[in-house]
């Protein structure tokens, strides 16, 4: 029996390479047009291959929708590595220095406003997350399961740990999902917010500007423990 011959090495790369371009077409048409609404021959289009080229590594309008909603998650999850990981070392370990949960926890968002602030890939990432926030579909629990809990409990947990486990868990998670939450001023609502500043870019002067708000509401999210007021 003749042994059986592996792909070339290169053909790996052109296959991960073909999957990134039709990932990158795919987001922003959904995101624009919904997953009803998006086409796959405007995507396979868009990302420079054919429609057989489309089925063979999604298989489906559905199952490219989902590998969307992964690769998101994936590129949120690389993005936000360099801070998350050492808060997530932390909790792991017992979590009991509340100046290192705080510190952590300004990390975590300074991250976030690299992240989504920062970045020009979450301004395409941003419609297809909100589309899901608002007509949960497909790719909900993907985002929920991989994302939006976690990022929320990781968080919460380091709010909780800075204040000395004062307060309770469950009004930490609330006030973790608040402050998370008043970045979407800089991703959905980005049009909006750069007019209300009265900001053409937003530049490292902006950022700085951002980054200082964000250091100051956790600031004061961890000096007053509810119930201790």
């Amino acid at each position: 029996m003749a042994p059986r011959r592996s792909a070339p090495r290169g053909s790996y790369a052109k296959s991960a390479d073909t999957r990134r371009a039709i990932l990158d077409a795919a987001i922003p048409a959904f995101a624009e047009h919904g997953p009803e609404g998006a086409s796959t021959r405007g995507i396979a289009t868009a990302a420079g291959v054919n429609q057989p080229a489309l089925n063979y590594h999604f298989g489906s309008k559905d199952g490219l929708y989902r590998q969307c909603a992964e690769a998101i998650v994936d590129r949120f999850a690389l993005s936000m590595g360099e801070s998350t990981a050492p808060a997530v070392e932390f909790l792991a370990a017992g979590g009991s220095d509340a100046a290192r949960a705080h510190a952590l926890l300004n990390g975590v968002m300074h991250g976030l406003v690299d992240t989504l602030v920062a970045s020009t890939d979450a301004q395409v990432w941003s419609g297809f997350v909100a589309r899901e926030m608002h007509a949960p579909g497909e790719a909900f629990a993907v985002l929920y399961d991989r994302l939006w809990q976690p990022g929320t409990e990781l968080a919460a947990q380091l709010i909780h740990a800075a204040r000395g486990g004062r307060g309770g868990i469950e009004t930490a998670r609330l006030e973790a999902a608040m402050l998370i939450s008043n970045l979407v001023a800089f991703t959905s609502g980005r049009r909006v917010t750069k007019k209300i500043m009265g900001w053409q870019e937003i530049g490292p002067d902006q950022l700085a500007a951002v980054r200082r708000s964000i250091a100051r509401q956790v600031d004061a999210l961890v000096a007053v423990v509810p119930g201790d007021e």
